[in-house]
């Protein structure tokens, strides 16, 4: 029997999202039913809205998502009805040889995981609705795997409980998990975007005794100081740039963190390592792009360049820390949501990411929200 749930489809790459009527699953064995609470836009579901990233369409975009639990399937063990929950796109079996190194965003099983006969979600004249990282959440109620859903406790508040699920995960889980940032360290951080402001809290968090901000917008740069950057390089042309960088720590930095998704950034992240540093990249980026790196960089710096699929994050446990830092004010998630618009709202959300100031816009799928 399935449920009929507002949705937000994307049909066309470029189009606007159309509120619609889907027809959404019961759960399987191992999955759960989620009534959606809040989920933050991200810049990943923008890149699919505009036809940067492909995805069949049509689509349910939306993946950085908090809601309640309400139906769980025969085999859930951790879960059940009334839960407040986060999902993630980076399910893991806890199993594999990945999962068993403590790098469960690289879990060999994640296919299977997501993996199941019936289509989730369906139009009225039964066709398939694709869904964004085996949640998409632009919708009243989702299905996940239980191995996408951590627990959060009943006082972190929903709008910022939704970072969690990427935001945060990504950008401050590639500081602590992906470069293993020290108090040794001096960071850079390309890109003061959502994932970027959470790579720069976690550096702070971290004890990095030098962040620098990066980025083409200084408003983006005023918020950077405010989150924890202790310096900043407005970004112009990519060799001007990294010059302005030297000016400040002349030997570069022993971090790099890119947070925008473009060969350019990514190997100006390079550039300005010091010999034996590390260039962290985050940003997705379209199918084929490929990075032109100095040779000698490489070899005769001891250079290192290296991914950190979504902070390459350890989530069920990971969840908990953040909570814990929020909670005593080492970690400022409050400050991060730059507005909350209701669900229906969801393309002026998306025009104004637009805004250089916005860091995160977060959707109330409330149905009394005004």
């Amino acid at each position: 029997m399935r449920t009929p749930i507002t949705a937000a489809v994307l049909e066309e790459p470029g189009d606007k999202l159309q509120l619609v009527e889907l027809l959404l699953d019961e759960p399987t064995d191992h999955e759960v039913v989620v009534r959606t609470d809040r989920v933050g836009l991200c810049h990943s579901d923008l890149h699919y809205l505009n036809g940067t990233l492909s995805i069949a369409t049509p689509a349910v975009l939306g993946h950085e998502a908090m809601g309640t639990v309400e139906h769980v399937g025969s085999a859930v063990t951790h879960l059940e009805p009334g839960d407040r929950v986060v999902a993630t796109v980076t399910p893991s079996c806890g199993l594999c040889n990945s999962c068993l190194r403590g790098r469960p965003t690289q879990c060999v099983r994640v296919d299977q995981l997501r993996r199941r006969e019936r289509p989730k979600l369906l139009t009225h004249d039964n066709r398939e609705v694709e869904v964004l990282g085996g949640v998409g959440a632009f919708a009243e109620a989702f299905l996940a795997s239980e191995a996408s859903l951590a627990k959060v406790s009943d006082d972190l508040p929903p709008s910022v409980a939704c970072l969690l699920g990427c935001c945060i995960t990504t950008g401050v889980g590639a500081v602590v998990h992906g470069a293993k940032v020290t108090t040794e360290d001096t960071v850079a951080v390309i890109g003061c975007g959502g994932v970027g402001i959470a790579a720069v809290q976690g550096a702070r968090l971290a004890g990095a005794r030098r962040i620098v901000a990066v980025d083409a917008v200084a408003d983006k740069l005023e918020l950077a100081r405010r989150f924890g950057a202790t310096d900043t390089v407005l970004a112009t042309d990519p060799p001007t740039t990294a010059d302005r960088l030297h000016e400040i720590l002349p030997d570069g930095v022993t971090h790099a963190i890119e947070a925008v998704g473009r060969p350019q950034t990514a190997e100006l992240a390079f550039s300005i390592l010091a010999p034996t540093g590390t260039a962290t990249i985050l940003g997705l980026m379209p199918a084929g792009a490929k990075l032109s790196l100095s040779a000698d960089a490489l070899v005769y710096g001891d250079r290192i360049v290296q991914g950190a699929y979504m902070g390459a994050n350890r989530f069920l446990s990971d969840v908990d820390m953040f909570t814990d830092h929020y909670r005593t004010g080492r970690l400022d998630l409050d400050a991060m949501v730059t507005a909350e618009l209701p669900f229906t709202a969801i393309n002026d959300g998306f025009a104004a990411m637009a805004d250089p100031t916005t860091i995160r816009i977060v959707l109330d799928f409330r149905p009394e929200h005004p």
